[in-house]
């Protein structure tokens, strides 16, 4: 079953409006998807979405009741209406709280009480050894975090190392395993083209991504 199955999408997303189509089939970021998927009922209070963009995650994970808040950090101010619109539209489960850019400060500033074993998930397009100071790490400590690592920044290799060996204190790290996306089974898309069958669950992104999740150590 599609993790996300009856969630509601607004056909004029503000970010990402070409994943659409493997957002619809589920295939979309399937590593993380295959993830959240075997997140346990209550198994995390709260969700923190860095990088919201249309609350595709925040908003799904609230639909399924797996958590019953989210909390979005979203730059932009269409991006901010926009997940506003998709969470009334998915019928307003759980409690979802949305605010602008993150930065150290914003999320350092959140009760303690919802980043206590919270579920965070982070995508801000390179800008994530900005946000995951060692001061961000600490408070986060207790939280598991998923993290999609842009290898297009400059002194990329300098910095990832400089952050893997920051967040080594607190937590185990793991690198998530790149998953296939099948479309040969996928009955919908029998009669597309070889070439449209592939486009519609590309992601198009530059190279194979790394998503990396930190696991709190042992106290």
């Amino acid at each position: 079953m599609v993790l996300f199955a009856g969630l509601k999408l607004d056909r004029e997303a503000w970010w990402g409006c070409l994943d659409l189509g493997s957002q619809c089939l589920g295939l979309y970021e399937l590593e993380i998807l295959s993830f959240l998927a075997q997140v346990k009922f209550g198994q995390f209070a709260t969700f923190v979405d860095i990088g919201a963009a249309d609350g595709y995650y925040a908003i799904g994970m609230l639909k399924t009741q797996k958590i019953r808040k989210a909390i979005c950090f979203e730059q932009s101010e269409l991006g901010r209406e926009t997940i506003a619109k998709n969470w009334r539209r998915n019928d307003s489960k759980g409690i979802l709280e949305i605010f602008a850019e993150a930065n150290p400060e914003t999320i350092c500033a959140l009760p303690r009480a919802d980043l206590s074993g919270a579920l965070v998930m982070v995508d801000i397009e390179g800008a994530e050894f900005d946000v995951l100071v060692e001061k961000t790490l600490s408070v986060l400590k207790s939280c598991t975090i998923v993290i999609e690592i842009h290898n297009w920044i400059d002194d990329f290799s300098t910095r990832y190392a400089a952050f893997l060996q920051e967040a080594s204190k607190y937590f185990e790290i793991e690198i998530f395993k790149p998953i296939e996306r099948p479309t040969s089974s996928i009955k919908e898309l029998a009669d597309f083209t070889d070439d449209n069958r592939l486009l519609l669950v590309s992601e198009r992104r530059p190279c194979l991504m790394r998503f990396i999740k930190l696991v709190p150590r042992p106290p």
